[in-house]
């Protein structure tokens, strides 16, 4: 069980794609109308931060250096400069598709959190400044993501912020306090060596949780799918040109504000990955159809990018940074 927990991690992309083309055979075939997309949601996104947030050593947010400067800014990008490069994309690319539309803006508006820190260590980037971001980022989601959303989104489709806020405190807050109080527990019982063996297996478990949404997320719109095949092109493109702006303006900002390779990495990645387990988690239980079926097909197309990023891209960024 171990191995195919790591197998399924290192492969997530491979997975996640098998997935979206099963999900899409099984929503031609049956009925899955009457499916309670709403409660498989919940159920999967607490799948998909539980562990995560269980294997997250909150303390360790004190410990790590003041750099308020590439917080700020990490930040800064994560949230408002995505939401922009997202709402132009809005109304350029998604204009005549209101639910993809929505899609998109979810995606800036909800930014990376936890994944940040495993994204940093694969960067070998500074792995301590990551994780002050990402628990600051992450509870920041329930108080700026409903007013982006609702102010950029509200014009596309009807959006009630205080619903938005609810969801999304009950998404973060409660995996979060559950996990601080499981890993406690762990520690007291087994000792930190017994913890630290285990939690390497806890993004693995998450993983698990994103497979089933995008399964059912993506069934039962998947005659939507097929009947308009020109949305694959349209979503891959305009996630593309997402990725691709936010990298650009991020490395910009990272040479202009003198940072190194270490910080500047976290900037990059902190603007360009957005959060794959909430905000598909807010568009299945919220809004449905097509805009849970962009956020589907997201991860899959993130998880390439990134490693692109990292691995094709991570010498030149370092080269420039300095």
């Amino acid at each position: 069980m171990k191995k195919i927990l790591l197998v399924l991690r290192k492969r997530l992309y491979v997975f996640v794609a098998i997935d979206f083309i099963i999900a899409l055979i099984v929503g031609l075939n049956f009925d899955m109308s009457n499916v309670n997309i709403k409660a498989i949601s919940m159920i999967a996104v607490f799948l998909m931060l539980y562990p995560m947030l269980t294997g997250l050593v909150v303390e360790k947010v004190k410990k790590a250096g003041r750099n308020y400067k590439l917080i700020s800014l990490t930040l800064f990008f994560a949230f408002f400069m995505a939401s922009g490069v997202a709402f132009i994309l809005s109304r350029t690319v998604f204009a005549s598709m209101p639910e993809l539309a929505l899609g998109i803006i979810l995606v800036g508006a909800i930014p990376c959190s936890n994944m940040l820190i495993g994204w940093t260590g694969i960067a070998e980037a500074s792995v301590e400044d990551a994780l002050v971001v990402a628990v600051i980022g992450l509870l920041l989601i329930p108080i700026i993501s409903p007013i982006i959303i609702t102010y950029l989104g509200g014009a596309i489709i009807e959006v009630h912020p205080a619903d938005l806020f609810k969801k999304l405190a009950i998404f973060i807050f409660a995996p979060m306090v559950l996990g601080y109080y499981t890993r406690k527990a762990i520690i007291k019982k087994k000792g930190m060596p017994y913890f630290m063996d285990v939690k390497q297996y806890f993004p693995n478990i998450s993983a698990l949780g994103i497979l089933i949404i995008i399964f059912f997320s993506v069934a039962k719109v998947a005659h939507e799918v097929i009947d308009n095949p020109i949305v694959f092109l349209q979503v891959a493109g305009g996630l593309s040109i997402y990725y691709v702006v936010q990298t650009v303006l991020a490395v910009v900002a990272a040479k202009f504000f003198k940072l190194n390779y270490s910080q500047g990495m976290i900037l990059i990645l902190g603007a360009t990955a957005s959060s794959q387990a909430i905000s598909l988690a807010i568009a299945a239980s919220m809004f449905g159809g097509m805009t849970v079926f962009a956020l589907s097909f997201k991860p899959i197309l993130q998880v390439l990018y990134i490693m692109f990023l990292i691995y094709a891209m991570g010498p030149k960024i370092k080269k420039f940074l300095g």
